[in-house]
């Protein structure tokens, strides 16, 4: 009995030895999406502008174009797969290390209001970052069983997948790969493995995007986050492929929902969704997400509009 218990005691510091191995390993990234989060969780930062939202953000907003245009430094913490309370509490928990910027730039998706609020996509990522107690709380929030993957390594190491290891593998022996190097302050370009063929053909079912509560809640309390901190928050919309915008039931009324608040509340809002490059299929990823080309055409276009508001 005494010696099953001691094996067992020195399996589970074995296994706490080791997940805390392959966290050290996703941290010693110098570049990609792991090396991101350890910016946004980890460090302190000092950055003017952040860029806040979901993979729409992270893949659309070229941040080192916007620093050449304004001379501001700017960083951008949009998450793939972030519906508005994860990007609240991304915002929260960037602020636990970093002194809050002069600027925050909320991307707002019109057509994905009601995604589910419960899950967060991909939760592994964030497994190595979970000593950031207020994304823990936030990451908690969402999905229960967050508890259990901080605290029990059998359970969090049941879902680290080959990218995962292979990260932390790269990270001690720093050798970044080749999607890790498409990161540029934050940004990244969208890698699809969606095939849908022509985009002016393929199929798009109409959905209605109506936002449940905590979804306009959370937006409130990124208002009042940065109003806390006097940050400069400004609200973009961004273009969706002509197709997909005509096929959200509800896009203009949502439109007009965050349109009008902004303009009661003088809060900065550039509306991207009708610009012309939203005919411009070449630009696309996919309905949703520019693409490399597609991000650096938007931001020449953007970055005007963004400095009449950072001028100053």
């Amino acid at each position: 009995m005494k010696r099953a218990l001691i094996f067992s005691a020195i399996a589970i510091a074995f296994l706490y030895t080791l997940r805390e191995l392959e966290y050290i390993g996703l941290k010693m990234n110098e570049g990609g999406e792991y090396a991101k989060l350890r910016v946004v969780f980890e460090q302190k930062n000092n950055f003017d502008l952040i860029v806040l939202g979901s993979s729409r953000a992270e893949c659309q907003f070229y941040t080192p174009m916007i620093d050449s245009a304004t001379g501001l430094s700017s960083y951008n913490i949009g998450m793939t797969g972030a519906v508005m309370p994860l990007i609240e509490s991304t915002l929260e928990a960037y602020l636990v290390n970093s002194k809050a910027p002069k600027y925050v730039v909320l991307n707002i998706d019109l057509h994905a209001l009601n995604d589910n609020t419960d899950t967060v996509y991909r939760f592994p990522r964030y497994f190595a970052y979970l000593g950031n107690e207020t994304l823990y709380e936030g990451l908690q929030a969402r999905d229960q069983r967050f508890f259990w993957f901080r605290w029990i390594p059998l359970y969090s190491m049941a879902y680290f997948n080959n990218n995962y290891v292979s990260n932390s593998v790269r990270g001690w022996i720093n050798k970044p790969s080749l999607y890790n190097s498409t990161y540029e302050a934050g940004f990244a370009p969208s890698i699809t493995d969606t095939t849908l063929g022509d985009l002016d053909t393929a199929k798009m079912i109409a959905r209605n995007s109506r936002m449940p509560e905590i979804v306009w809640s959370s937006f409130l309390q990124i208002e009042e986050l940065c109003k806390k901190n006097n940050s400069q928050l400004i609200l973009v919309v961004t273009p969706l492929f002509h197709r997909a915008e005509r096929v959200v039931a509800n896009y203009e009324e949502s439109l007009k929902k965050f349109r009008d608040y902004a303009t009661t509340k003088a809060i900065p809002f550039i509306d991207m969704g009708h610009d012309t490059i939203r005919f411009d299929k070449t630009k696309y990823a996919d309905p949703a997400h520019l693409n490399k080309s597609g991000a650096l055409e938007f931001t020449r276009r953007f970055y005007p509009r963004l400095m009449q508001y950072t001028s100053h």
